[in-house]
């Protein structure tokens, strides 16, 4: 490939990028999540020949709750939900699995991966942006209990996922905006009496 060929190879990737992880910032209502109490992911795909995979850990961090309850959406690019959400509890020290998929798949499917949680939906190319939230209404304040104490806060889990292609078993791996590896400290504001406030995120 030549020099003015990679320059435009090279301008092309750059303004994909930007399409893909900054234009639906500018009109996708799934972006109102504050990422101070949710997580989000601008892309994920699903079709025929991909699927999307993500990956959830409770790290057992000091000040977590010994379990978290969250709920991840994937919202299409016409903002109608790919299928119903998946909501359940991870437990400290462990990884879940989340797959998004379509209708049908010969080998990623609750069969063939039964401990995985799946969101199953058309078989036709579709795409769109994640969001994640937690099931508990104040999951930023410190839950008093005598096990287990802690916050129920989903920026506090690590998230890790790609975009994977069935042929060729390789992809592109999915961002997360909001996690415990993002580099924005959020704080909790409003904590109840005799509690301190905390933050999320690496910095």
């Amino acid at each position: 490939m030549n020099t003015y060929r990679k320059k435009i190879f090279n301008l092309y990737c750059r303004i994909w990028f930007i399409y893909l992880t900054v234009l639906p910032f500018l009109g996708v209502e799934a972006y109102a999540l504050d990422n101070q109490f949710g997580v989000i992911s601008p892309y994920w795909q699903s079709d025929s020949s991909s699927y999307s995979f993500i990956a959830v850990t409770h790290p057992s961090l000091d000040d977590m709750a010994s379990q978290i309850g969250l709920k991840i959406n994937a919202i299409q690019s016409d903002k109608a939900a790919f299928n119903t959400a998946a909501s359940f509890t991870i437990s400290a020290g462990s990884t879940q699995r989340v797959f998004i998929v379509r209708t049908g798949h010969s080998i990623v499917n609750p069969t063939i991966v039964p401990s995985g949680i799946f969101i199953v939906g058309t078989t036709d190319y579709t795409y769109g942006n994640i969001t994640i939230e937690p099931i508990a209404s104040h999951s930023g304040k410190l839950v008093n209990a005598p096990v287990g104490a802690g916050y129920g806060d989903v920026t506090m889990l690590h998230f890790f996922g790609g975009i994977i292609f069935d042929a060729a078993t390789t992809g592109f791996a999915m961002e997360f905006i909001g996690d415990t590896h993002d580099s924005q400290t959020t704080f909790h504001t409003t904590p109840s009496a005799g509690q301190t406030t905390v933050a999320s995120g690496v910095n």
